[in-house]
């Protein structure tokens, strides 16, 4: 009986008994080791930490349906950590139009702080109705691609559903280099082709990446929108690519864009190049603060006509596979005379791609001794299998995340079964009879000058819920969505490099998710894991042993990660989080620290006849997440508040002197400095604790040049800037 249950099981990894070896790693700017284990093929295993913690911000936008914020690849929030500026959040989103919210909303943003349960915030409106549509604003999925030196940067289609479903891709830049309660949001305009204006039709979802060159001072922009509206998906779908290029990113008229006739990937013809593929995710190397090496990736996971192979007289597609193009020199230059696109690839309409095989060390593992419940490739249950197979063509789900960073290193976070080409059609399986195989895994490689290099097999992070237990077609479908993100937090002293990485699953409690009667679509939780040492060992929050009754692997093992929500509202395909984060190594184990942002279902107010959430309103939260000793995880409001206040400079211009005031409400710590437009600091006005009330000081800048300078004022760890022109 209990192989029978086991047959049902789907996920993780091998027992971790074997591991036997010990390896110290010295964290940075601390004296205590970690200790992790490490078995013969070098995958290395964290011990259990945490909890983390997730802090609920809450809601500030709100619309008819999920179709705002749907995809969980569009990041809703990105953080600034310019050491000027001082750390923001920013989100764009969509707002609903109280005329037809079925279809149409306002695009809005937000920038603020958030420091503790505390978020300070200002929401604007972007714009109230389309600057092509006329009174009929039509913002949908909005993307924050990133946010730089004060400057947020994000994207979204403008739809219209009169004349012939039209949309075109749009973005926006707000600058809060003065600070967050100054922020200015540029009138979004449509992504066209600075010679010749064309623009991409039909554009739908969109995502990109931006980075900036400090040697040059340019900013470097790649956005890619599939085409297709309604009519798109997966077989249908054909991404197309623009590279941009600013030096005053505010100037939405200052950008130069690339033709996307000029780097596209067409999906609608099956008889060349790629014939099926989701969206790209684009991954510029660099620092938490945005400063970019030239380096660049742009995965996607496709299949072209180079995976249709032939098994006893039947033809078949392999499973999809890791694709991508790269760059290195920005994703676009002027080399020829004219601005255009220099990501590289191997052929018109091709990718580079990553065999399976390669990628998998439990690759040709058999299942002969358990009946383990499955799905086949359009995704139906398969209950009884009695025929040996033969675990040879891995399927990784449509959906990845992958960040690049300023050592010019790739990671790639995404899900995967053990998969059979038996039958010339492909079965998918939990489990080989060595033990939990699918899961959440984790890949990295190096970018080169020839292209990037992967780096061994991708190491197992941790199991998906519940699967022990077996699971039906709605899990297979709830899989195959959209929802895991990977980010930075930087890089210790001894080069580990920091990430952290998120998923939606359902809780732990519940093993199907139709308490309200909605089979179509999962209410889940956010999980959450981070890694100081690059990849090689993830953290987790417990595993869970299983007796097999066989006597070759006695024990298989579930390994789940931290569950940061526990709110059982989740919209299924909205969590995301920043790209990039921090961490404290002051801590044992490290900690870490990012944002977040997530899609809630409104239960008390459906929109029309309940079928799915989507028939609910739907709010959108900001969470800060970080990993420390505090006891429970459940979510925490945010209380909106502001301590103190920085003033502007008086006189501004100035010179060669000014005054500069401010107020704190309590007793509070406070360092007051200046700095030029580099970020180097320049002077310390005050450094101290200090008490309650208006506080003003005089600056001399005689001994400075005329220019661009910022006061910064910090209490208790927040920070507000206000820019300062000095004129001689």
């Amino acid at each position: 009986m209990m192989k029978r249950i086991m047959a049902f099981a789907l996920l993780t990894l091998f027992t971790f008994a074997a591991y036997a070896e010990t390896q110290t790693f010295v964290r940075k700017s601390s004296t205590v080791p970690m200790t992790m284990k490490v078995n013969p093929d070098n995958r290395f295993m964290q011990a259990a930490k945490g909890p983390y913690t997730g802090l609920n911000g809450g809601s500030f936008d709100k619309a008819g349906h999920g179709n705002g914020w749907i995809y969980g690849y569009n990041r809703k929030v990105q953080w600034n950590l310019d050491p000027v500026t001082g750390p923001m959040v920013g989100s764009i989103y969509r707002q609903l139009n109280a005329v037809n919210p079925t279809y149409y909303g306002t695009i809005g943003g937000m920038i603020g702080t958030f420091v503790d349960a505390t978020m300070n915030k200002k929401p604007v409106t972007l714009y109230a109705a389309s600057q092509f549509w006329g009174p009929v604003p039509g913002g949908r999925y909005p993307n924050a691609n990133e946010f730089i030196n004060g400057y947020f940067f994000g994207q979204f289609n403008d739809f219209e559903t009169v004349n012939d479903l039209l949309s075109w891709g749009m973005y926006t830049v707000a600058d809060a280099t003065w600070g967050w309660d100054w922020s200015t949001w540029a009138t979004p305009k449509r992504l066209e082709a600075t010679e010749g204006g064309a623009s991409i039709p039909g554009a739908w979802t969109g995502t990109a990446d931006v980075v900036y060159d400090p040697a040059t001072g340019y900013y470097y922009w790649t956005q890619v929108f599939g085409e297709g509206g309604l009519s798109g998906g997966i077989d249908g779908a054909t991404n197309s690519v623009c590279v941009g290029r600013s030096l005053t990113p505010a100037n939405l008229d200052s950008w130069v864009w690339s033709d996307y006739q000029d780097l596209r990937f067409d999906g609608l013809d099956d008889t060349v190049g790629i014939t099926a593929i989701n969206e790209f995710h684009v991954a510029y190397a660099k620092d938490t603060q945005g400063n970019g090496t030239g380096y660049g990736v742009c995965m996607a996971i496709a299949n072209d006509v180079d995976d249709v192979i032939d098994q006893d007289s039947i033809t078949y597609i392999q499973n999809p596979k890791l694709s991508w193009m790269f760059t290195t020199n920005w994703g676009g230059d002027d080399s020829t005379g004219d601005w255009q696109p220099n990501w590289q690839y191997p052929a018109p309409d091709m990718l580079y791609q990553l065999e399976m095989k390669d990628i998998f060390d439990w690759y040709k593992e058999t299942l002969t001794t358990w009946d383990s419940i499955g799905v086949d490739s359009l995704g139906q249950a398969i209950y009884d299998t009695t025929e040996v197979l033969v675990m040879d063509d891995p399927f990784i789900t449509w959906n990845i995340s992958n960040i690049a960073t300023e050592n010019n290193n790739v990671h790639v976070v995404f899900k995967a079964f053990p998969g059979t080409s038996a039958g010339g059609g492909g079965f998918l399986y939990g489990a080989t009879d060595a033990g939990f195989r699918s899961g959440y895994y984790h890949l990295t490689g190096k970018i080169t000058e020839s292209g990037i290099v992967w780096r061994g097999k991708a190491k197992y992070i941790g199991s998906i819920v519940d699967m022990d237990k077996g699971f039906d077609v709605i899990e297979w479908t709830a899989s195959n969505r959209n929802w895991m993100s990977v980010g930075y937090a930087g890089t210790t002293d001894e080069g580990g490099e920091v990430l952290y990485a998120q998923w939606i699953d359902k809780p732990t409690s519940r093993a199907v998710a139709n308490e309200y009667g909605l089979e179509s679509i999962w209410l889940d939780d956010a999980f959450f894991t981070s890694t100081v040492d690059g990849g090689w060992s993830w953290d987790y929050d417990k595993e869970v042993n299983f007796e097999t009754g066989d006597p070759a692997y006695p024990i298989w093992t579930l390994r789940y990660v931290h569950n940061i929500t526990k709110t059982s509202s989740l919209h299924e395909m909205g969590f995301v989080l920043a790209n990039h984060g921090t961490f404290d190594d002051s801590t044992n184990p490290i900690t870490v620290q990012t944002y977040g942002a997530h899609q809630y279902a409104d239960f008390a107010n459906p929109t029309e006849p309940v079928a799915d959430l989507n028939d609910f309103n739907q709010f959108l939260h900001v969470w800060k997440i970080s990993g420390n000793s505090i006891t429970g995880i459940e979510t925490e409001e945010a209380v909106i508040t502001e301590g103190f206040e920085l003033l502007q400079n008086y006189p501004n211009p100035f010179n060669p002197s000014t005054q500069i005031r401010f107020s704190i409400d309590k007793d509070s710590k406070v360092d007051l400095m200046v700095y030029n437009i580099k970020g180097e600091k320049v002077a310390t006005l005050y450094n101290s604790k200090m008490a309650k009330g208006i506080h003003s000081f005089d600056f001399d800048g005689s001994n400075l040049n005329s220019g661009i300078y910022f006061c910064r004022l910090t209490v208790n760890g927040i920070s507000q800037s206000r820019k300062m022109i000095l004129a001689k």
